[in-house]
């Protein structure tokens, strides 16, 4: 008897590891394909290569890394050239808010907040033609030009920052306690770290070249940047995925 039970007890060790190791191999390939449908998006691919970059400029910082000040630049330019082209749907999108937004407060912040990242890529854009030298500039025009196109990130951060401010004690004007109250209030708490991150950070783009190539304001603007883009990445993560048999 102490035999069998011996070889049962085994057995149903073999058995629980076998479960496990199934349920970690289909976590695994869910984790997958959550990658690629994230990563196949411009979206996904903008908010992964903005994590390393703000991590690249947080290295360059704390160890003064040359290589990641290359990778820090690379991807800056990189991510220029993904904004190509986002007015269009940008304009349509704050088309849809101007027609669909029955909140006056949110109405105004969030066509502010969308402005604003309109006009900013249009001066990306600029910023852009004068580091492939269509826009022949000298260093201090170039400097002027980069902090003027981040004042708009500013002009973005702080309505958007109001507005979930707003949010979070209003549930978005929902039932008290209901569900879209709940939900509404935990996507404002997100939203408010990462803006919350991300106003120091376009104060430090607005500052002069000197004073932003400081190895200390590089630190602690790319570890603040990281954080931000992390919630990003989290908030647009696909939530489900289908596993094909």
């Amino acid at each position: 008897a102490s035999c069998l039970d011996t070889w049962g007890r085994r057995a149903s060790v073999g058995a629980g590891a076998m479960a496990l190791s199934t349920l970690k191999g289909q976590d695994w390939q869910t984790l997958w394909l959550k990658a690629v449908l994230f990563q196949d998006t411009l979206v996904g691919r903008d908010k992964c290569m903005r994590f390393a970059q703000y991590c690249a400029r947080c290295l360059s910082g704390l160890i003064d890394s040359s290589v990641a000040q290359q990778v820090l630049v690379n991807l800056a330019m990189a991510r220029k050239a993904l904004r190509f082209g986002r007015q269009v749907r940008w304009a349509h999108d704050m088309r849809e808010v101007y027609l669909n937004e029955r909140d006056p407060f949110n109405l105004v912040t969030t066509l502010l907040e969308m402005g604003s990242f309109l006009v900013y890529c249009c001066i990306d854009h600029a910023c852009f033609a004068q580091r492939v030298n269509l826009l022949p500039l000298g260093p201090k025009k170039t400097d002027l030009l980069d902090r003027f196109a981040e004042v708009f990130w500013v002009t973005e951060v702080v309505p958007a920052l109001m507005r979930e401010v707003r949010a979070y004690f209003n549930g978005g004007g929902a039932k008290e306690n209901s569900q879209a109250w709940i939900d509404r209030r935990a996507r404002a708490k997100l939203l408010i770290f990462k803006l919350l991150c991300d106003l120091p950070c376009s104060y430090y783009f607005v500052q002069p070249l000197a004073w932003r190539n400081k190895r200390v304001h590089k630190a602690w603007c790319g570890a603040l940047g990281a954080a931000a883009s992390a919630v990003s990445i989290q908030m647009t993560w696909p939530r489900s995925v289908s596993l094909e048999k």
